[in-house]
């Protein structure tokens, strides 16, 4: 394996790793705008067609599905974590 071959592996890794940062990101931001939109039916779907519009971009031009399923196990796990936290929270 030369340098180059040590560069590509690196690159995909950090793509993976981005991916799954950006996915949390994603999430969090998306269960924000849909607590915190006061009753707006408009930003709330435009929050998660923007989520969904985000897995498509991704999906169309990233090669491999290990950033399309980073991202996904991000945005997930960023909506499981703030959704539930959240409602954990008001009960108190």
């Amino acid at each position: 394996m030369d340098v180059y071959g040590i560069l590509e592996l690196l690159g995909y890794v950090l793509r993976v790793l981005g991916a799954l940062v950006f996915g949390v990101a994603a999430g969090w931001l998306t269960v924000r705008s849909l607590k915190w939109n006061m009753g707006s039916w408009q930003f709330a779907i435009a929050a998660v067609l923007g989520l969904l519009g985000t897995f498509a971009l991704i999906g169309h031009w990233v090669e491999g599905g290990g950033t399309l399923g980073a991202f996904g196990l991000g945005a997930g796990a960023g909506i499981l974590i703030w959704g539930l936290g959240a409602e954990r929270s008001d009960e108190k």
